[in-house]
C-alpha cells in the first residue's frame, strides 16, 4: 500500500480512538466508593491503559516499527481479556475485581523476598522487615508466579467462555481463531521467537547490516486489532459499570471498520 494511503488508514483508526475518548469522557462519570465498587477504579484504569497503548502503537507505526507495534497489540488484547473475565459473571464482579487488585500484594511480596536477599546482613534488612510488618507483607515469590485470576491458560479459557455481550456470530470457531491470531501469534513477537524474525533475517552470503524496520507491512493487521480491542474494552467497561452502552460507540466502530481498506494478504 502506498505511503499516502497507509497514512490515511492509520489516521482513520487514530481518529476513532480520539473520538471514542471524547464520547467516553462526555459521559461525565464519577467513581464510587472503592470498598463497595472496586470495578469503578480497576475497570476504568484498564480502559485508560488500552487507550494509552493504542496511542503508543500509532507512534510506532509512524516510525515504521510495525513489528514492534504488532507485539504491543497483545497488551491491548490483554486489557480486553481482563475486562471480559472481570465482567463475565455479574455475581462475581466484586470478587474477581478484588482478586485482580490484590495481585499487587503478591507482587510486593515477590520484591520483598528479593530485597531481603540483597540486603541480608545490612541495616536495610531491618527496614525492609519493618515495612513489611507495617503493611502486612511477608516475603514470598510463589504468589506472583501464578496468573492473578488463578486460571490456567487464562487467555484461552477467558476467550472461550460465554459472555453476556457475545453476539450470535461469536462461535467457538471464531473465538479459537481470535485466540490464535490475536493472542498466540502476537505472543511470538513479545517473546521474540524465531517465527517473529521474518522481517529481520539477513541475506545469505551477503554483507550484514542491522535491520531496524519491518520489511513486510504489518500495519493493517495492527490497525484492525487496535480498532477491535479498544472497542471491546469500552463495551466490557460500560457493562461492568452497570450501564447501557450508548449507540454512538457502536456507530463509531462500525463506520470506521467500513471505511478501512480490505486487509492485504501477504500470500494469496
Amino acid at each position: 500500500m502506498a505511503t499516502v494511503e497507509r497514512s490515511k488508514e492509520i489516521q482513520l483508526v487514530r481518529d476513532y480512538v480520539r473520538n471514542a475518548k471524547r464520547e467516553f469522557d462526555g459521559l461525565a462519570l464519577y467513581t464510587r466508593r472503592f470498598d463497595m465498587y472496586p470495578f469503578d477504579m480497576m475497570g476504568l484504569g484498564i480502559l485508560s491503559k488500552a487507550f494509552s497503548l493504542a496511542n503508543a502503537i500509532f507512534v510506532l507505526l509512524g516510525a515504521g516499527l510495525e513489528d514492534q507495534a504488532y507485539g504491543l497489540c497483545r497488551s491491548i488484547v490483554e486489557c480486553s481479556l481482563n475486562l471480559r473475565y472481570l465482567t463475565e459473571d455479574r455475581s462475581q464482579l466484586w470478587a474477581r475485581t478484588d482478586k485482580y487488585m490484590r495481585f499487587a500484594v503478591a507482587d510486593k511480596q515477590y520484591w520483598m523476598h528479593w530485597a531481603l536477599q540483597s540486603a541480608a546482613g545490612t541495616p536495610m534488612e531491618a527496614k525492609i522487615l519493618e515495612y513489611g510488618k507495617q503493611w502486612g507483607l511477608t516475603p514470598d515469590t510463589k504468589g506472583a508466579s501464578k496468573h492473578w485470576s488463578g486460571e490456567k491458560g487464562f487467555a484461552w479459557v477467558t476467550n472461550l467462555k460465554d459472555h453476556p455481550l457475545d453476539g450470535d456470530s461469536s462461535t467457538d470457531f471464531i473465538k479459537k481463531s481470535q485466540y490464535a491470531v490475536d493472542y498466540y501469534q502476537t505472543s511470538s513477537y513479545i517473546h521474540c521467537y524465531s517465527t517473529a524474525l521474518d522481517n529481520f533475517w539477513p541475506e545469505e552470503r551477503a554483507q550484514f547490516s542491522i535491520e531496524e524496520r519491518s520489511k513486510q507491512p504489518q500495519f493493517q493487521k495492527v490497525l484492525f486489532m487496535v480498532l477491535g480491542y479498544v472497542h471491546s474494552s469500552i463495551a466490557y467497561t460500560i457493562f461492568g459499570l452497570g450501564m447501557e452502552r450508548p449507540q454512538v460507540f457502536n456507530e463509531l466502530y462500525s463506520e470506521t471498520l467500513q471505511s478501512m481498506a480490505p486487509y492485504e494478504r501477504r500470500f494469496s
